[in-house]
C-alpha cells in the first residue's frame, strides 16, 4: 500500500486532524445518528426470485484485490469463477482474463516488482503467477491450504501463510522454498517497513511477529476472533512511529447470548452514542487504537492510504438500507479509547456501490476501487468515497445463488450465519446461552447433511428449525419461503469437508484401530456420528457431533474445554464415560490423536 497519499482535514474533527495535509481529493466524515429504530433489529435484506447455480459458489473470503507497484495496474482474483483479472486503471480497461483450473478457489494477490502477480489458489493449493505484461500463467507448489501472501523486496521472496500452520517462502527468481512451522490456522501475512514479518490467525485472531533469527512473539488477541484481514499501516504522519498493522476482526460480546427472538441484536449505547449492534460487532485496530463498526456486517476486507481506512462488508450486500463501505480517518482510530470507543459515535464515511462488495484498495490517484463478486466488477469510488463514478465490468457470467446470499446476509440484527460460522466453518468461540450454559459453535464444512438434529441438546430438529428459530427470530430475520429455504440447504449441505491435516502412516494406522475399538461405537459411518444424544459425563446428554474435519476445528467439545486433542482425554474436560479409554497410555493416545487429524 502507498503510505505518501494525503486527504484533507475535515472540518467534523479538525482538531484531531490538524497535522493532515490539505491537498487530494475533498472527503468529509460524517457524524452517524444517534437515532436508532429499531432496538430490537435493523433494517432486513431482500433476497429476490430463487436462483441456484449447478456448482454452489464457495464461502466468501475477501481481500481478493491488490495494486501493481505502478499503482495503476490492479489485480482481481474471483474465487467463484476461478479467474484471475489484470486490469488498467487509468484507461478502465481489462487488459487480461486468466481462466485457471475448475475449483482453484483463487484469493489473496500480491504483486512484485518484477511485473509479476503471485495469487493463493485455497481450493487447488499452491500459488499462480501471472505475468502482468503478457497474462501468461505459472504454478508454484506451496502447501495444500495457502490462505496469505505477501511480496517481500528486501528479501526477494513471496511469503505463503498456510492454514495448516507453515509460513512458505518462496524465492522471487526459482529456488528452494523454506519452510517454518508456525501456527495453525494461519490467515495473512504482512511484511512491515522495517522488514518484520507479521501473521495473524483467522480464528483467535491473534498476531504473530517473527525474526529472522527464529524469534516468535505472539500478541494473543483482545477478544476478538475471526480476522478477516490484515494489511500494513504505516502512519506517514509518524517518521519515528514503529509500523504498524490493520486488522478488521469480529468481537463477541462477553455477556449471556438470549436464545429468545431478538436475541442475537439490539442496540447499545456507548458514549452517548446509541448503536445497532449484534452479538458479534466489528472491530478495527491499527497498532494500539481501535474502532466499532457496529454495522459492517461480514468485514471481509480492508485497505489504506496512510490517513484513511476503508473496510467493506459483504453482508450488507442484500439490505440497501445499510452500507458495505465504511471509511475512517486514522486520527479517529489513533484517539479512541482502550476498549475501542470514541467517546460518541464515531466519524465515518459510509458508502455503497452496486452488487456484493468483497475487496477494496487505494490506487495512485487516491481513489478507493471497490470488487464486487456478483456481478464481477471493479468500481472506482467518487471522490466523497460514497458511490461509484467508474465500474469496470470484469465478467457478465452470473454466479449468483440465493442459498449463498442468506447464508452471507446480514439478517436484520446485525449478525449473519456467516458471522458465526465464518468460511462456513466456525468462529472458535464458546458462547455463553442464558438458561443453557456454554455451548462452541460448531463446524458446517462436510458434517451437516444427515446428522439431524442439530445444536449440542439436539433440540432443533432439523434446518426449518434452525431457519425459523434461529435466523428469523433470534438473528431479527425475514421469513424464508419454501424456495428460499431449499436453496439454502442445498448450499450449506454442499460444504465440502476440510482437506486432511496429516497423511495415513504407521503411527495413524495404529491409532486407527484403537479408534475402531474404543469410540466406533458412538463415532460410526461416514460423517463419523450416530446421530445421537449421549451423556459422557460432561454434565448432561449432548449430541455426538461428527469427527470430519475434527483437527481443524480447536477448541473441543461443547464447552470449549479441550484447546488440544490431548486435552480431551483428561477425564475433567472429555467426561469420565467418553469412550473406552480410560486404560490407553499416553503412546496410545499419542496414535489416537494422530489418527483423529487425518479424519
Amino acid at each position: 500500500m502507498r503510505t505518501n497519499l494525503v486527504v484533507a482535514a475535515v472540518p467534523i474533527f479538525a482538531a484531531l486532524a490538524a497535522s493532515c495535509s490539505t491537498s487530494g481529493p475533498r472527503v468529509t466524515f460524517e457524524e452517524p445518528s444517534s437515532d436508532v429504530a429499531n432496538p430490537g433489529g435493523g433494517p432486513q435484506p431482500s433476497f429476490g426470485p430463487v436462483v441456484q447455480q449447478p456448482e454452489p459458489p464457495p464461502p466468501i473470503s475477501g481481500g481478493t484485490l491488490a495494486m501493481a507497484p505502478d499503482q495503476t495496474t490492479a489485480v482481481a482474483a474471483d474465487s467463484d469463477r476461478d479467474r484471475i483479472y489484470v486490469v488498467d486503471l487509468p484507461t478502465r480497461s481489462l487488459r487480461h482474463t486468466i481462466q485457471l483450473p475448475r475449483r482453484s478457489e483463487p484469493g489473496r494477490v500480491t504483486v512484485d516488482d518484477e511485473g509479476r502477480a503471485h495469487v493463493a489458489l485455497r481450493r487447488a493449493g499452491g500459488i499462480a503467477t501471472v505475468d502482468l505484461g503478457t497474462g501468461a500463467l505459472t504454478f508454484r507448489d506451496a502447501c495444500g491450504t495457502p490462505r496469505g501472501v505477501a511480496f517481500d523486496k528486501a528479501r526477494a521472496m513471496i511469503h505463503v501463510a498456510c492454514a495448516s500452520g507453515e509460513l512458505v517462502s518462496l524465492p522471487l527468481r526459482g529456488g528452494a522454498a523454506r519452510t517454518r512451522e508456525v501456527a495453525r490456522d494461519l490467515r495473512d501475512v504482512v511484511v512491515d517497513k522495517n522488514g518484520v514479518l507479521v501473521l495473524t490467525t483467522f480464528r483467535d485472531a491473534s498476531e504473530i511477529r517473527l525474526s529472522d533469527a527464529g524469534g516468535k512473539q505472539v500478541r494473543p488477541n483482545d477478544g476478538s476472533n475471526v480476522a478477516w484481514r490484515a494489511v500494513a499501516a504505516p502512519d506517514p504522519d509518524c517518521q519515528g512511529c514503529d509500523d504498524e498493522t490493520a486488522i478488521v476482526a469480529q468481537e463477541p460480546v462477553t455477556e449471556a447470548v438470549s436464545p429468545q427472538p431478538g436475541g442475537y441484536g439490539g442496540a447499545s449505547v456507548s458514549g452517548g452514542c446509541a448503536q445497532p449492534t449484534g452479538i458479534v460487532t466489528t472491530r478495527l485496530k491499527v497498532g494500539k487504537g481501535s474502532v466499532r463498526l457496529s454495522e459492517a456486517v461480514l468485514p471481509v476486507d480492508l485497505a489504506t492510504n496512510g490517513r484513511e481506512i476503508a473496510v467493506v462488508a459483504a453482508g450488507n450486500a442484500f439490505t440497501p438500507d445499510l452500507p458495505q463501505i465504511f471509511v475512517v480517518h486514522r486520527s479517529v482510530v489513533r484517539r479512541s479509547s482502550p476498549n475501542g470507543d470514541f467517546g460518541g459515535c464515531t466519524p465515518m464515511i459510509r458508502g455503497q456501490v452496486p452488487g456484493q462488495a468483497v475487496a477494496v484498495v487505494f490506487d495512485g490517484a487516491d481513489e478507493l476501487v471497490v470488487q464486487t463478486r456478483e456481478p464481477a466488477a471493479l468500481h472506482i469510488m467518487a471522490a466523497d468515497r460514497k458511490r461509484p463514478w467508474k465500474t469496470i465490468s470484469l465478467a457478465t457470467d452470473s454466479v449468483a445463488d440465493t442459498g449463498h446470499a442468506i447464508f452471507h446476509s446480514n439478517a436484520g440484527g446485525f449478525i449473519a450465519c456467516a458471522s458465526c460460522h465464518a468460511e462456513g466453518s466456525d468462529d472458535g468461540h464458546t458462547w455463553t446461552f442464558v438458561g443453557m450454559g456454554p455451548r462452541r459453535t460448531p463446524s458446517l464444512l462436510g458434517t451437516t447433511p444427515g446428522t439431524e438434529p442439530f445444536h449440542w441438546d439436539g433440540e432443533m430438529r432439523d434446518l426449518r428449525d434452525i431457519v425459523d428459530h434461529v435466523f428469523v427470530e433470534r438473528m431479527s430475520g425475514p421469513k424464508i419461503d419454501e424456495p428460499q429455504f431449499g436453496a439454502l440447504g442445498d448450499w450449506m449441505f454442499s460444504l465440502p469437508a476440510p482437506p486432511r491435516l496429516r497423511a495415513e502412516d504407521e503411527v495413524t494406522a495404529r491409532g486407527a484401530v484403537l479408534f475402531q475399538q474404543r469410540c466406533a461405537s458412538c463415532h460410526a459411518g461416514p460423517l463419523l456420528t450416530n446421530n445421537a444424544s449421549v451423556d459422557v459425563g460432561t454434565g448432561g446428554a449432548f449430541q455426538v457431533p461428527s469427527l470430519v474435519g475434527l483437527g481443524w476445528r480447536a477448541p473441543f467439545l461443547h464447552t470449549g474445554c479441550a484447546k488440544t486433542l490431548f486435552d480431551r482425554f483428561d477425564p475433567a474436560c472429555g467426561g469420565a464415560q467418553h469412550g473406552e479409554v480410560k486404560d490407553l497410555s499416553k503412546a496410545q493416545i499419542q496414535d489416537l490423536v494422530e489418527f483423529l487429524e487425518t479424519l
